[in-house]
């Protein structure tokens, strides 16, 4: 339930469990002892999003940033009509031409606003006042990812507005459902990109990883793992099919309010997806503004909060959705009532 001046969401937990609340002291349990957690805001965010891991940063604008695209290169030709220097000295040599097009796309702005008290700030009970500024970081990173991958926003997880599907890498028309062979699936998916670009690396859904090392590790004759060494879940430098690998619950798409997709693992050339920042991650705290959750206005100063915004304005555009696949896990059928 909701204390003084409380802004939404503010709803009471459900047998003792969930439960949404701005940061107010009364919401802590009463044991819970004092300890510092501090963290740098822009290098959390880069930790927690497979964007800035993955894609290449370019310069963006707060207007439409317009990126030129090589449509045709130049090819050289043979002189002449054969190999001895009567059937090419002084032959004319071939004319080749050059093309060029171009990409464009405008930036989005991600932001949110969480409110404390000032009592809860002061106290930083447990560090909480600080984690939640590691937390907005955190969320920042999150929407990145989810508006890259699945074009949503994970507070609503509703589609963005405005954007361009054809920079949504799930969006892509080649597409693989894994079977009973994900191996042969993975074969599949590479060669789809491969007829026209360069495959560099995948983005996969950590919940997928046991799945992955199951297909890709090598059994003897007596089914024993012939390297136990080379199966390792932890390690930070994966690789499958030879090319690098990156986990995230964004591929996945259920982040925040957006729902599971069944998309386990994109594959492509990562080289096609740029990112860039109109401005860097900010962090503004006050305790003079007045806000409303669109039911009640409260302020700040009057009522001893403080209000901590994050925000970004930041934009991506996927040079050619054809360089990437996605890999689908197919539900089970529902059982067929008898």
């Amino acid at each position: 339930m909701a204390t003084i001046n409380e802004l939404a969401p503010n709803t009471a937990p459900v047998n003792g469990q969930g439960g949404d609340h701005q940061g107010r002291l009364a919401h802590l349990p009463s044991d819970l002892l004092p300890k510092e957690i501090v963290g740098p805001i822009f290098e959390k965010a880069q930790e927690s999003s497979l964007v800035l891991r993955m894609g290449q940063q370019i310069p963006v604008t707060y207007g439409e940033t317009i990126i030129p695209v090589n449509t045709k290169r130049p090819e050289v030709g043979q002189v002449g009509t054969g190999t001895s220097n009567e059937q090419r000295e002084g032959a004319q040599k071939p004319l080749s031409g050059v093309g060029w097009g171009s990409r464009s796309f405008s930036p989005i702005k991600l932001a949110t606003i969480v409110t404390v008290s000032e009592e809860f700030a002061r106290a930083n009970v447990n560090g909480l006042y600080t984690q939640i500024q590691s937390d907005l970081a955190y969320a920042i990173g999150r929407g990145i990812d989810l508006a890259v991958f699945h074009g949503k926003q994970p507070l609503s997880g509703a589609n963005l507005q405005g954007i361009d599907r054809a920079n949504v890498l799930a969006e892509t028309t080649n597409s693989v459902d894994f079977g009973a062979d994900p191996v042969e699936d993975l074969l599949a998916g590479y060669d789809l990109v491969s007829v026209n670009h360069e495959f560099s690396g995948w983005a996969a859904d950590p919940r997928y990883r046991g799945r992955l090392a199951r297909a890709m590790v090598v059994r003897d004759v007596n089914g024993n793992v012939a390297d136990p060494g080379a199966l390792n879940l932890a390690t930070q430098n994966s690789s499958l099919l030879g090319f690098p690998i990156q986990f995230g619950r964004a591929v996945g798409g259920d982040l925040g309010a957006a729902t599971d997709s069944n998309i386990r693992l994109i594959g492509g050339d990562f080289s096609q997806l740029r990112f860039g920042y109109a401005d860097q991650v900010r962090v503004k705290v006050t305790d003079q503004a007045t806000l409303t959750d669109g039911t009640q206005t409260i302020s700040m100063w009057q009522t001893n909060q403080l209000a901590i915004l994050i925000e970004v304005t930041f934009g991506w555009v996927v040079g050619d959705l054809d360089a990437f696949v996605k890999f689908n896990e197919v539900p089970p059928a529902p059982p067929v009532e008898g």
